[in-house]
C-alpha cells in the first residue's frame, strides 16, 4: 500500500492540505488518513472498508475515487482476503409467521355473515308472506325485529374492531445491544418488508451499506441527500461521522449516535 499512501500524501502536499483540513472535509479521522498515507491499516477498524476511506480521501483531493480504487484493485484484493475471516458475520432466518389466528378470524367473520344472511332472508320471506295475506302478524314482532337488529349488531362488532386493529399496527423496532462501535436493533416490520431511509442534515458523511448480505451503497453523502432501502430481513450501515446522519424505520427514526468516529448500525428482524 505505500505506493497508493505516497501518492495520495504527494497530491495533499501539492494542493497546500493538512491532515487535519482532510479530515473536516471526509469526516475520517487524522489516524486512519495517515495510516493510509502510511500503508499501515492495522488501525482501521476493519480492513474491507479501507476502499471506502481511499476513496473518499481522494475525492477530497479532487480526484476520481473511483478510478484510482479500480487503478489499485489488485492490493485491496490482497488485504480483503486476509480480513475476511475476522469479520462477524450474523445469519438471520426469518420467522414464520402462524396465520392460524387469520384463518379462525376469517372462519368467524364467514360463519357471521351466513348467519345474518340466513336471519335477513327469514325476515324478509315472512313480510312477504304477511303482505300476501298468508301469514299473521305476531304480537311480539316489533321486539323480534329489535332483537335481531341488535344480534346483527353484535355480531358485526368483532369484525370491526379487529379491522381497526389492523390498521393501527405498526412496525416495531427495539435496541438490543450498544458498543462504542456497533448497536445491534431488531425489527418486527408490519409487512412483508420494511424501509430504512437515511439522510445527512449535517455537512456529511461517508457510507458503506448491505442490505440482505449484499452491498448496495458506498460513498460519500453530503448536506440534505438522502437515500431509501427496501429491506426483508437486515440491514448494516457503517458510518464516518454519525452525528451528521438520521435513520428511520419505517417512518419512525432512531436515536442519533453522537460518537463522532466510524459506528457500525445493524437492524434486523
Amino acid at each position: 500500500m505505500n505506493e497508493l499512501g505516497e501518492f495520495l500524501k504527494s497530491e495533499r502536499i501539492k494542493k497546500g492540505l493538512t491532515l487535519e483540513e482532510i479530515q473536516e472535509i471526509t469526516k475520517i479521522r487524522t489516524r486512519y488518513l495517515k495510516a493510509i498515507e502510511d500503508g499501515d491499516f492495522s488501525v482501521m477498524p476493519a480492513l474491507v472498508y479501507a476502499k471506502g476511506f481511499v476513496k473518499s480521501y481522494a475525492e477530497a483531493l479532487g480526484l476520481d475515487g473511483n478510478e484510482l480504487v479500480k487503478k489499485y484493485e489488485y492490493l485491496f484484493q490482497e488485504k480483503e482476503e486476509e480480513a475476511i475471516p475476522n469479520i462477524e458475520t450474523t445469519s438471520y432466518k426469518k420467522e414464520r409467521r402462524d396465520f392460524s389466528q387469520f384463518f379462525l378470524t376469517l372462519k368467524k367473520a364467514i360463519v357471521t355473515v351466513l348467519i345474518i344472511g340466513v336471519i335477513g332472508y327469514s325476515f324478509y320471506y315472512f313480510l312477504n308472506q304477511v303482505k300476501k295475506g298468508l301469514a299473521p302478524i305476531p304480537q311480539q314482532n316489533q321486539q323480534n325485529q329489535s332483537e335481531a337488529s341488535a344480534i346483527s349488531e353484535d355480531k358485526t362488532n368483532p369484525s370491526q374492531e379487529s379491522n381497526v386493529s389492523q390498521s393501527t399496527a405498526k412496525t416495531s423496532i427495539e435496541k438490543i445491544a450498544e458498543t462504542s462501535k456497533k448497536i445491534e436493533y431488531k425489527v418486527v416490520p408490519f409487512g412483508e418488508s420494511y424501509k430504512v431511509e437515511i439522510s445527512v442534515p449535517g455537512e456529511k458523511c461517508w457510507f458503506s451499506v448491505k442490505v440482505d448480505g449484499n452491498v448496495v451503497y458506498e460513498g460519500l453523502m453530503t448536506k440534505d441527500m438522502s437515500k431509501i432501502f427496501d429491506v426483508k430481513d437486515s440491514i448494516t450501515i457503517l458510518m464516518g461521522y454519525p452525528p451528521a446522519v438520521k435513520i428511520t424505520v419505517d417512518g419512525e427514526e432512531l436515536p442519533t449516535v453522537q460518537t463522532p468516529s466510524t459506528v457500525t448500525i445493524n437492524i434486523h428482524t
